[in-house]
């Protein structure tokens, strides 16, 4: 018996040699395949965005993610890091008493400028609605709008304006906002005061402000406003809405007058 036993397991064991190995050749194989065509593809993909970055114009890239559309997206509008002046003391040509100097470096940023006309098939995706003011199609139809940075430094220059140490200077010229009865002035004041507020909360700078000191007899710290910032070139917009401004003294029958089904509110909102 054991004798036996003994030949039915060399039987077996010369069977098991005798069994093929190509099916654990073919799944070390296939495994091996599966490797090697998921790293070629994340090759391809890493190699791709890689490459496709010399064709990209981030900058446009950037303002789609953090603007919402307009038509300036359109323009070779790029950024570049600038330093901040944020100097306490020492004055610049837009810190001055009120003046005709001052006035004239405010005004070189389109603070005044005049709406533009947004085409009509650019309204809606630009945020207009249809019950909109519009130009009359004779005059080449569209709607009349206005740069929202502009508008933005405008009322900054209207705060200018009314600090307590340049107001009589405005208020006793009487031009621009200061024709007003004094309660709409100050409506138009605290509005601007309001809207920077809100552009300000949106577009939250998350920079940090570090201190430098000053004082070499008894050294005292104090913030450093002079930082660095990644900004939008600011003259491509000014340019783009300077030569794009509607007429001056545009014709009496500029304006389309609003339809029957047009919006029109009982009071300024």
């Amino acid at each position: 018996m054991a004798s036996w036993f003994a030949s039915r397991k060399v039987e077996s064991e010369d069977a098991e040699a005798l069994l093929p190995d190509e099916p654990v050749v073919v799944v070390k194989s296939q495994t091996r395949k599966r490797i090697l065509l998921v790293a070629s593809h994340l090759a391809c993909v890493v190699g791709g965005l890689w490459a496709g970055r010399a064709f990209v114009n981030r900058d446009v890239l950037c303002m789609s993610f953090t603007s919402r559309y307009s038509p300036l997206l359109d323009a070779d509008i790029s950024y570049s890091t600038v330093k901040f002046n944020g100097s306490f003391t020492k004055l610049n040509d837009f810190r001055l008493d009120a003046g005709p100097k001052v006035d004239a470096a405010w005004e070189s940023l389109g603070v005044d400028y005049r709406a533009v006309a947004i085409p009509a098939h650019l309204a809606l995706k630009s945020g207009l609605a249809p019950d909109q003011v519009k130009i009359r199609d004779k005059y080449g139809g569209g709607y009349p709008a206005n740069v929202e940075g502009l508008h933005h430094l405008h009322c900054l220059n209207l705060l200018r304006k009314s600090l307590y140490f340049n107001h009589a200077y405005y208020h006793d010229r009487g031009e621009g906002a200061f024709k007003n009865e004094e309660h709409i002035v100050k409506f138009h004041v605290t509005h601007c005061l309001d809207i920077i507020r809100q552009q300000l909360m949106c577009t939250v700078d998350v920079g940090v402000l570090g201190q430098v000191w000053w004082n070499p007899k008894a050294p005292e710290p104090f913030v450093d406003f002079n930082t660095r910032h990644e900004c939008r070139d600011f003259e491509a917009v000014r340019s783009w809405a300077e030569v794009r401004q509607l007429p001056e003294e545009p014709p009496h029958d500029y304006l389309q007058p609003p339809r029957d089904d047009d919006r029109v509110y009982e009071s300024i909102p």
